[in-house]
């Protein structure tokens, strides 16, 4: 077990540690836990140790509607200002956990217990909890880290291979924008790491989840260096929310556009372009997308990130550097016509 400590935001991610421990790092609160159904399916057993809720499964429920029935069944349970939420899950659940959290009796402390990869690399890590409005992913939120998160390997076998793909995504973007070396390691291991060799997974998790924390503790509100862990996003965002693809996916694809407006902006070579989507290829991932140009560039217009009439966009300078680039959004707009209207893909 390896444990990361966050000083800025004093929360600690622990890289190996068992789930079944997580009473050792609980505060001497009365506990309420947060899971959704299909964790709650498969870890009944220890969830009913716990003052539990149970909600629903899906990005439909990363809503309004979803925080009013926790804090109703809160209540309901006597929870008070001096309780502790921990959440068991995805990262649909720590986003609803760390938000709940964040707003009821106008805050309380959190923990997470990690259960997805993408939530174990990214979505428990560095404090941003956000809700959907509408269409429109994460519009709603806040900054508040947790307590800390717990990150075991066991947890991911009873991922589906798609689940799965969709966290190995993130990791491979945290290797494109900030490490080489984790991009040369995800090449060699690649079969073991689809095959879940456990010593090989917490060695990855802990790669990943050291380079997003310390990129967090640097820029912990996303200000400037912070910006970069957004690599494929803006565009990836736009198609997860008009598409079937899992998140990991949709930013695999927003990875390989973005690419390609790194070889015409930023002198990205066609040699990494290559590797790039070879590397997304070979972990089960799409660089192809069906969502019209139109429909990407209505979402764009509402993009969190923009600032009046440009907008912060991350593109590569070579494999293990990205650079952040003000774009006006009238001309990426008319980039994604472009892109979209000569689609280039490897394979």
């Amino acid at each position: 077990m390896k444990s990361i400590y966050i000083e800025k935001q004093n929360s600690s991610i622990h890289v190996g540690e068992s789930y079944l421990k997580v009473k050792n790092y609980l505060p001497e609160k009365k506990c309420f836990l947060i899971c959704d159904e299909h964790i709650y399916e498969h870890y009944s057993e220890f969830i009913d140790q716990f003052d539990y809720i149970v909600m629903g499964c899906g990005e439909g429920n990363k809503n309004w509607n979803t925080m009013e029935k926790i804090i109703e069944q809160l209540l309901d349970k006597g929870a008070d200002r001096n309780s502790f939420l921990l959440g068991m899950g995805g990262g649909l659940v720590s986003d609803v956990t760390g938000f709940v959290a964040s707003i009821f009796m106008r805050g309380i402390e959190f923990g997470f217990i990690s259960t997805s990869l993408l939530s174990q690399v990214d979505a428990s890590v560095g404090g941003k909890n956000g809700i959907n409005f509408g269409k429109l992913k994460n519009m709603v939120g806040v900054f508040n880290p947790p307590k800390f998160v717990i990150c075991d390997p066991i947890l991911l076998k009873t991922l589906p291979k798609r689940e799965l793909s969709s966290g190995f995504g993130e990791i491979i973007k945290h290797a494109f924008i900030k490490d080489e070396s984790l991009y040369l390691f995800l090449k060699e291991k690649r079969e073991a790491l689809l095959n879940l060799d456990s010593d090989l997974m917490e060695d990855l998790v802990f790669r990943a989840v050291s380079i997003k924390t310390e990129v967090v503790e640097g820029d912990p509100f996303e200000k400037g260096e912070r910006k970069k862990l957004n690599f494929g996003h803006t565009i990836g965002h736009a198609i997860e929310n008009n598409s079937d693809l899992t998140h990991g996916e949709a930013v695999s694809v927003g990875m390989n556009l973005a690419c390609q407006l790194s070889q015409e902006l930023n002198g990205l070579s066609a040699d990494d372009v290559q590797k790039v989507n070879d590397l997304l290829t070979d972990f089960k991932l799409p660089i192809d997308h069906q969502v019209s140009a139109e429909t990407i560039n209505q979402y764009l217009s509402k993009d969190k990130k923009k600032n009046r009439s440009t907008l912060d966009f991350i593109l590569l300078k070579k494999i293990g550097e990205a650079t952040i680039v003000t774009l006006p959004i009238e001309e990426l707009k008319a980039r994604v016509i472009g892109l979209c209207a000569n689609p280039k893909s490897t394979r």
